[in-house]
């Protein structure tokens, strides 16, 4: 394992800080979105669900969510050491088995949780935790495939909300989850053009690595045309899905993630990396807004704003405080930086 000079001792560290070392983590910035696709899956499966089992559809993948942040952590800890040194494990504010133990720990929360709520969310939960430990052991490396395996994983999310209220797996919603398979494959691109050159240097062979940014571009607007045809051709023909609701968020998040598209397009080439993180910041409040059209026609419109406006707030502000100081620290004044790199749509 690559080594990290100097290391704090944690022995040393305080509660707070070690703490907030585990926040870090937990990427609080992302940490709501497969929880609201559990919910939008919930609601979408049943007319009347119970306010419990609409609960436990957020906490099963959210539980998967944070186990697969500490796997991540856990499995790239000798990329990170490399590319991105200031990270909890490298920087040695996490150790690597406390890393791999909050990712079991989490795990069989998660496990435990959905169980409860349909056992056959048991095999969902174990396809999950497949998708993701190939992602994040060998995967990720490995060009379109570790793309694709990464969507999967907020697809399964879907799926456990859709098992949440109702006792069987409803064929007619699984293009539904295939909406966020695609989504998650396109954003996932964008996140690998962003870390292209600590990849490079740390021998991870993901897509932009191998094969450039042009076709990494190409291959997030097929992923992006995917999805967005499934959601405008399929999804208004479920009963539950035609309402202006659903249109009006929809045609928000389209638009945001086309301006998210243009911006990594008119960039100059490479890609400079404040530009695409500042394109996939736009994702990630853009996938909200998608994930929130299933919940306002499932439901209402009021119900989808109160459930995005604290996932949207929870993102930005833990954005802003935390995860650009600490994941991303090249990213102080960024906007200045990034003024002299790209062209602001």
């Amino acid at each position: 394992m690559s080594q990290v000079s100097p290391q704090p001792n944690r022995k040393s560290m305080g509660l707070k800080a070690r703490l907030l070392a585990h926040v870090e983590i937990w990427r609080l910035d992302l940490f709501s979105y497969a929880g609201l696709v559990g919910v939008a899956g919930a609601l979408l499966a049943t007319d009347d669900p119970a306010l419990w089992r609409v609960i436990g559809a957020w906490l099963a993948p959210t539980m998967g969510w944070l186990a697969a942040m500490y796997g991540g952590d856990f499995f790239d800890r000798d990329l990170d050491a490399t590319a991105k040194p200031q990270r909890p494990v490298p920087s040695g504010r996490v150790s690597a088995r406390s890393a791999f133990a909050g990712m079991v720990l989490c795990v069989l929360l998660g496990l435990v949780i959905a169980a409860v709520l349909n056992p056959l969310n048991v095999l969902v939960v174990f396809i999950t935790l497949g998708l993701g430990v190939s992602y994040n052991a060998y995967l990720k490396g490995k060009g379109v495939f570790g793309n694709i395996t990464r969507g999967g994983v907020t697809a399964m999310a879907f799926v456990t909300g859709t098992l949440a209220t109702h006792s069987s797996l409803q064929a007619e919603l699984l293009p539904i989850a295939l909406i966020f398979w695609m989504h998650d494959s396109g954003s996932n691109v964008v996140g690998a053009i962003c870390d292209r050159e600590g990849d490079r240097e740390g021998g991870c062979r993901t897509f932009p690595v191998r094969h450039g940014d042009g076709a990494s571009l190409l291959l997030m607007l097929a992923f992006g045309a995917s999805w967005v045809g499934l959601a405008l051709g399929y999804a208004p023909t479920l009963e539950r899905v035609s309402s202006l609701a659903y249109g009006a968020f929809l045609t928000i998040a389209i638009v945001m993630a086309v301006i998210s598209a243009a911006m990594l397009i008119r960039s100059p080439r490479p890609i400079p990396r404040l530009t695409g993180l500042r394109a996939h910041e736009l994702l990630v409040i853009e996938r909200l807004v998608l994930t929130s059209a299933l919940v306002a026609t499932a439901t209402s419109v009021l119900v989808g704003i109160l459930l995005f406006l604290p996932s949207a707030a929870a993102a930005i502000v833990a954005s802003l405080a935390i995860m650009r100081r600490s994941y991303q620290p090249d990213r102080k004044g960024w906007r200045k930086k990034a003024a002299g790199h790209s062209r602001v749509l």
